[in-house]
């Protein structure tokens, strides 16, 4: 019984682990192929935005980032699962919630206008400042909300996490963490992005996990 509860625990952080990454990566290349129209207003920029030819790579992408968040949802249940104390990964496991749906709000409206533009076609007549006012919402879910809410996730973990987590990690859980709440000012972002990769990398090559039980 207690093999098969380890081999169980081992699988899950295994799928966690590849989750966190999937999570950074497909964001990435999401935020990078979208290259939704945001700072410095420039009605050249929207143009290229809404091109035909990349409508169809944002359409893709939109999908991969909506997996991704799969991949998120599945770390942050394991860790919560984890972790000793239960208030704090209830804490953990809401915030995380609310983050992910925050990331697939902004995904549906990055991915909404260029849909749009796509089905509508010429009598979607619709000035490029509206678009980028658009965009800039949506944006502001994925660089705003959703980054914001995984930062403050991520405190409550390097705060509780110090049986769980490695003393390197758990500095970088906190230093990804303050990055997500500034994630409005853009680069903080993609520093965020290093705890997914970081944490399913030690998922990946931690060889034993705690069973999965929490007390009060």
């Amino acid at each position: 019984m207690l093999q098969e509860t380890q081999q169980y625990s081992r699988r899950t952080a295994i799928g966690a682990g590849l989750g966190a990454i999937a999570f950074s990566v497909l964001t990435l290349v999401a935020v990078t192929v979208a290259n939704a129209p945001g700072g410095t207003y420039s009605a050249s920029q929207v143009a290229d935005y809404l091109a035909h030819g990349h409508r169809i790579a944002v359409i893709v992408v939109f999908h991969f980032a909506l997996l991704g968040l799969l991949g998120l949802i599945a770390a942050l249940a394991h860790l919560r699962d984890q972790l000793d104390n239960r208030r704090a990964a209830t804490i953990l496991w809401g915030t995380g919630l609310a983050s992910a749906a925050c990331f697939a709000v902004g995904w549906g409206i990055i991915g909404g206008q260029v849909i749009a533009h796509l089905e509508g076609g010429s009598s979607i007549a619709v000035a490029p400042a509206l678009t980028y006012l658009i965009s800039e919402i949506g944006v502001v879910f994925v660089f705003g909300c959703g980054a914001i809410l995984l930062g403050l996730a991520l405190i409550v973990l390097a705060r509780t996490g110090r049986a769980l987590l490695p003393g390197w990690l758990r500095w970088l859980t906190l230093i990804c963490g303050v990055a997500g709440i500034a994630g409005l000012a853009f680069f903080t972002f993609f520093v965020l992005m290093l705890w997914g990769l970081a944490t399913g990398t030690w998922l990946l090559a931690t060889k034993r996990t705690r069973p999965g039980h929490l007390s009060s």
